[in-house]
């Protein structure tokens, strides 16, 4: 853990600067002609609603973190107009893998068709305006409801993933401020049970974590909020209303 309470900034506060968002679970239909329509009324043209909401909220000095369920696509050639249109969204925007983007390849084939306003983030971290942001597609957790015995190797698999995605910011600690852990899947299981995630969290003091893949009742019982030094944001489109959450986070001069 390395973190101190040297200097303070609030994004989207007072201060001019990058402020921070996340959404999830876009379900961009990727030539598939697959729409959300059967999952409620509220999926209707939901990619209307999330494309329009950031043309009224974004600004090009902003950062969008998508975390995962990009499209339905099941090939790269069939997920480049969602990429394209992901590409028009103001600002930078990091982006990673979800359980359902089967369209994902390597960084290198996935570079020559993305624009240059999207950075991969893949059991790895960049860092933007003094902001960390580490991450890999997550799991299901031990204990819960739905773990299985299978579970357990892609579990602890993407545990070590996440280590390394934090890993990477022990030689840039003097270039951030601020930490931010990204995930496709709730850091936690359904009874909120610490595990290698959350102790990674921990342990390295992450500022917030944004997650998704949650939907409709499994909302209402997601961890949000404070737990520790962390604040930790359900971004999946359904639960943030079809527009990017904003991530408010207190910046803390890290150090030795």
């Amino acid at each position: 853990m390395y973190y101190s309470t040297l200097q303070i900034r609030t994004p989207g506060g007072d201060e001019e600067g990058m402020r921070i968002f996340a959404l999830g679970d876009l379900h961009l239909e990727g030539g598939t002609g697959k729409t959300m329509d059967r999952f409620g009324e509220s999926w209707r043209g939901h990619d209307r609603k999330i494309f329009g909401a950031w043309q009224r909220t974004g600004r090009d000095d902003d950062l969008l973190l998508l975390v995962g369920d990009i499209s339905w696509a099941m090939r790269l050639e069939d997920a480049a107009p969602d990429l394209y249109r992901i590409g028009q969204m103001k600002g930078l925007k990091i982006m990673l893998k979800g359980n359902h983007d089967y369209w994902w390849q390597s960084r290198a084939k996935m570079n020559r068709v993305l624009d240059a306003s999207i950075k991969i983030l893949q059991a790895d971290s960049i860092v933007v305006d003094r902001v960390a942001v580490a991450g890999t597609r997550g799991w299901i957790c031990p204990d819960d409801s739905y773990f299985e015995e299978h579970d357990a190797k892609i579990y602890e698999r993407e545990v070590g993933r996440l280590r390394l995605a934090l890993e990477s910011l022990k030689k840039q600690k003097s270039e951030f401020d601020s930490l931010i852990v990204a995930l496709h899947y709730p850091p936690v299981n359904d009874k909120h049970e610490p595990n290698g995630f959350t102790e990674l969290i921990d342990e390295y003091g992450a500022d917030a974590c944004v997650y998704g893949h949650l939907h409709g009742e499994a909302i209402k019982t997601a961890l949000t909020g404070l737990r520790g030094r962390t604040l930790y944001y359900l971004v999946s489109a359904d639960a943030v209303d079809f527009a990017p959450a904003e991530i408010k986070i207190i910046r803390t001069r890290r150090t030795e």
